[in-house]
């Protein structure tokens, strides 16, 4: 655990699964509302509890479970593979934003996104990225994009509308419940403010941003090339609109 200088906690958990049960019900109201209520008797406390979660765990109990032919080397009855994932499922799983899954790493596979960028220039990117959310709610009681009340998100800071009809089918067709629409929106406003700073522009969360954060969020394949190709074309269409048409070298 690591806490931040202004008060946020990173907290990771490995092996989330194994941990017992009531440990693992008990984080559902401190990830929903960002503090904790400690009671004894008649008397009670509430304490602010904002973290940067980060669990993590293995497909089985024994760890060499492998949904690839010949890979599979997992000695865990069905049965037990089954109650193991059934713990990152349900209310904590509807109140994680990023999901991410990592393959084993084998030397003679290149990594498809190299060359790799630098610790320095994701913090600064990230950094600025902040910058943009603290400029964006100043005089709020909020800082971040993770932090914005859902009624005042679909308000004031409403995706587009493309954007809203493809969250609106997604949960209609039970694949978002709508807890895990607001916090997809919340993910596409820090997609789109990364973009922003790319581009140097000021943009808003489109269609192509609320992909992303679908993607992230349900542990898609995450193709980095086929999102950069369409919010680059996102832009365009924003800038014919505008009209203002620029032509991409190269």
């Amino acid at each position: 655990m690591r806490v931040h200088k202004q008060g946020y906690v990173l907290w990771s958990l490995d092996e989330f699964p194994l941990f017992h049960l009531d440990v693992i019900e008990a984080l559902r109201q401190p990830l929903e509302s960002g503090d904790i209520t400690v009671a004894r008797q008649e008397e009670s406390v509430t304490l602010p509890a904002r973290t940067l979660l980060v669990l993590a765990a293995n497909p089985c109990p024994c760890g060499e479970y492998s949904a690839e032919p010949g890979a599979n080397h997992c000695n865990c009855l069905e049965r037990v593979r089954r109650d193991y994932r059934r713990r990152l499922s349900g209310p904590i799983a509807d109140r994680i934003d990023i999901t991410r899954h990592v393959a084993p790493a084998r030397g003679s596979e290149r990594d498809q996104f190299r060359p790799a960028e630098s610790s320095d220039v994701v913090r600064d990117r990230v950094a600025a990225a902040r910058e943009r959310q603290r400029t964006r709610f100043a005089g709020r009681s909020w800082r971040l994009n993770a932090q914005i009340p859902s009624q005042l998100l679909k308000r004031e800071w409403a995706v587009s509308p493309d954007a809203q009809r493809l969250v609106d089918l997604e949960t209609y067709h039970g694949r978002l419940s709508a807890r895990g629409a607001v916090r997809v929106m919340r993910l596409a406003w820090t997609v789109a403010d990364l973009r922003s700073i790319r581009t140097g522009r000021d943009l808003r969360p489109g269609h192509a941003e609320v992909v992303a954060a679908l993607q992230l969020r349900n542990g898609d394949p995450l193709d980095l090339r086929t999102i950069d190709a369409e919010l680059d074309q996102q832009l365009i269409d924003e800038q014919s609109s505008d009209g203002v048409v620029t032509e991409r070298a190269g």
